[in-house]
């Protein structure tokens, strides 16, 4: 058994010839990560440069047992990450080895802990999954069997929670803040994202993302190019009124982001890809689940109520597009302002995630 730094196309096609029969053979996720990974390999992505990056495979006997990215920027000084890990299951020797590679490769790097479940940068995603193994995962939502998660409490890594939150059916939920709702139309100006403006457009939610997460756990400043590049992508399925600024007195002050789940039109164990760009331009059907993925009001606005007036222009939107159920995305259970907001407009909790953190040893 060995670790192999991927660093050659052979070995990262061994990779993610790997995750594809991984994929398959679980037969309940789907693969949202998989050309992601491909460009990563490409160093053609902007949010990786600058950023060291160490595609990591296990391998015995010439087969794959576990693999994963290493990656450390400067913008996270204290962490080495170990991103977009998959695992055979029994293969917790493999595991540990893999785990020891990172640890090296932090101590070099300077850092003071090891992150599981960060995919570079927290836009890309957070977590493991923590419950509900057998339901496949929403667009851009972690997805994997319950056995990881046994390997990496077997290191004894402390533990940060986060939880998704699901809504049943759209209804007339949101009239008992009616007032308040008419109050903030009149006092915020609302705006989809304009295509036709795509590179003002795209600035401004870097800004409000800048402004609005700088304290979040895990998040560092994004460049207006990484956004750019992350949208360009989105809006090959997105609409413009998926992606919804407020603005008071000519000044961006807020947004929240929506999609349809995707993954509706995948089957479990596929890769998402090109094929499912096709079946969302010529669907005959809609897509029942809507993702709520963000929102952020900058500070001096979050008081006024804001959140519920673009929830509520969300909803409205939906209607359009034939979605009936909405899911949020992960929230960290440390931030109790969006707990709370989304305790008080969602049927319940759902899905559960976790991050693992790791000290390491001198």
């Amino acid at each position: 058994m060995k670790v192999i730094t991927a660093t050659d196309r052979k070995q990262q096609k061994q990779l993610l010839r790997s995750r594809k029969e991984l994929y398959s053979a679980q037969h309940t996720f789907v693969d949202n990560n998989y050309y992601m990974l491909r460009e990563i390999f490409s160093g053609k992505l902007s949010f990786t440069r600058g950023m060291a990056v160490y595609p990591l495979i296990v391998t015995d006997k010439g087969n794959v047992l576990c693999s994963g990215v290493a990656a450390y920027t400067e913008e996270l000084p204290e962490y080495i990450q170990l991103c977009f890990f998959e695992s055979l299951p029994v293969c917790g020797q493999a595991v540990e080895l893999l785990m020891s590679e990172v640890e090296k490769l932090g101590r070099k790097h300077g850092c003071k802990k090891v992150v599981v479940g960060l995919s570079g940068h927290v836009n890309y995603g957070l977590g493991l999954l923590d419950s509900h193994f057998d339901e496949k995962n929403s667009f851009s939502s972690p997805g994997n069997p319950e056995y990881y998660n046994d390997y990496f409490r077997s290191f004894g890594c402390e533990e940060v929670k986060l939880n998704s939150y699901f809504t049943a059916s759209l209804d007339d939920r949101l009239k008992r803040f009616g007032r308040l709702i008419a109050k903030l139309e009149r006092s915020y100006e609302f705006r989809t994202f304009d295509r036709k403006r795509f590179d003002e457009y795209s600035r401004i939610y870097t800004d409000l993302n800048n402004a609005c997460f700088s304290d979040h756990r895990y998040y560092y400043g994004r460049r207006y190019e990484d956004d750019r590049e992350m949208l360009k992508t989105l809006f090959l399925f997105m609409k413009e009124d998926s992606l919804i600024f407020a603005f008071r007195d000519g000044k961006p002050v807020g947004f929240i982001m929506w999609y349809p789940d995707y993954n509706e039109l995948a089957g479990a164990g596929e890769i998402f890809g090109t094929k499912h760009f096709f079946r969302n331009l010529f669907r005959g059907r809609s897509i029942r689940t809507a993702k709520v993925m963000e929102y952020g009001v900058i500070e001096e606005y979050r008081s006024s109520g804001l959140p519920i007036a673009l929830i509520s222009r969300v909803f409205d939107t939906l209607k359009k597009y034939g979605c009936d159920r909405v899911e949020t995305s992960w929230i960290l259970d440390e931030n109790e302002d969006s707990n709370s907001f989304c305790k008080a407009l969602c049927d319940t909790p759902y899905k559960r995630y976790v991050v693992y953190e790791k000290e390491i040893d001198k």
